[in-house]
């Protein structure tokens, strides 16, 4: 996905006619830089001028502020997600786990951009919890596939006999938070990289296979209790 857009203080130029549809997938290319730019805050007439159309145009495509956000998120999940995710998990069974999650997330983190990563930054700090929670959803069925591994190799009852327990579901949203960090280290805190995206991702492979082992062994456990031990609800996940 790629946007392009003037500094929105530029005096407004005409922009040239466009049919219909080519307009819409304009002005949501063009939002999608503005607002991860200027967060979802950015008043629409100053996208409207950056674009070089004017705002009544722009609300003739979107019928408010709120649909053209969910219309950005739309093309940003459309753009970053790679649908064969899962296919990819499923096909290296038999491998170790680490190469298999590194090899998934090996695949999934190119496709997201700097744009892709400011966009669903922001939609946390602007309470824009729609995008987040839709991203969680496309996540849910590749997370639970690997916790369902991660049992199997531990000798640790199915989710078909035993539900995900809370702990369980933090640890999936903490993995995949720490990998959705390579890119806001990169894209946000503009932080120096030292190590590449397969040494990234590895790194943050192998602590938590590592990890979620140790701790789903000690959360099955026939005396353990606690928050952590209740099963969990999947409609309450906040992840990228």
């Amino acid at each position: 996905m790629t946007c392009s857009v003037q500094p929105f203080e530029t005096a407004r130029r005409r922009a040239p006619r466009l049919a219909g549809d080519a307009r819409r997938q304009q002005i949501v290319l063009a939002a999608c830089e503005f607002f991860a730019d200027h967060g979802f805050s950015g008043p629409t007439r100053d996208l409207a001028a950056s674009i070089g159309v004017t705002q009544a145009l722009l609300y003739r495509y979107f019928d408010s502020k709120t649909a053209l956000i969910d219309a950005v998120f739309t093309e940003v999940l459309r753009s970053y997600w790679a649908g064969d995710a899962l296919e990819m998990f499923r096909a290296s069974a038999g491998q170790p786990m680490v190469n298999r999650i590194a090899d998934v997330y090996g695949r999934l983190l190119p496709e997201l951009t700097g744009i892709a990563t400011r966009l669903f930054y922001r939609a946390g700090l602007d309470q824009h919890a729609g995008p987040v929670h839709r991203g969680a959803s496309r996540n849910w069925p590749l997370w639970t596939e690997m916790l369902e591994e991660w049992r199997s190799e531990e000798g640790l009852l199915s989710l078909s006999i035993k539900p995900m327990l809370e702990g369980e579901r933090s640890l999936l949203l903490a993995m995949h938070n720490a990998m959705f960090t390579i890119r806001v280290r990169e894209h946000v805190l503009r932080v120096a990289r030292t190590l590449s995206d397969a040494d990234d991702i590895r790194q943050v492979a192998e602590v938590y296979d590592a990890g979620a082992r140790a701790v789903m062994k000690k959360l099955h456990r026939v005396d353990a209790s606690g928050p952590r031990a209740e099963f969990a609800e999947p409609a309450k996940d906040i992840a990228a």
